[in-house]
């Protein structure tokens, strides 16, 4: 079976002061994440983080981060995204060797206003 590219879309709105995850639906096939793009609205001044995770479940709590693999902690000095008035192109190749598995997209507000989480993620399925 050849490698296809798919796009997955993540979006919602983490509310003032508050924490969203939002989860993917299930990778039936193992796949090699290619790509993350990450929109932030003006007025977000870096105060809206945005992580991203594979996992092995599909679990997205109220509050804290998500169960999985945070997809930027391997070298970074964080392992977030922050951002205001611009969007973030990240090429970084994950490879997820099992089947059966989610992305996650965890956002964390610290302003004193509701910000849109626009993210999507590249990966190739094989």
């Amino acid at each position: 079976m050849a490698a296809e590219l798919k796009t997955v879309t993540f979006y919602g709105v983490c509310l003032a002061r508050g924490e969203l995850t939002l989860v993917s639906k299930r990778i039936g096939t193992p796949f090699k994440l290619k790509g993350i793009h990450v929109t932030f609205a003006l007025g977000c001044i870096n105060l809206l983080l945005v992580r991203c995770f594979t996992a092995a479940d599909d679990e997205a709590p109220a509050a804290g981060q998500p169960n999985g693999v945070s997809i930027l902690r391997d070298y970074g000095q964080v392992d977030y995204l922050v951002g205001d008035d611009t969007k973030k192109e990240i090429l970084h190749e994950v490879e997820v060797a099992e089947a059966g598995a989610w992305l996650k997209v965890h956002g964390e507000n610290a302003d004193f206003f509701d910000h849109a989480v626009d993210v999507q993620i590249q990966i190739e399925t094989y």
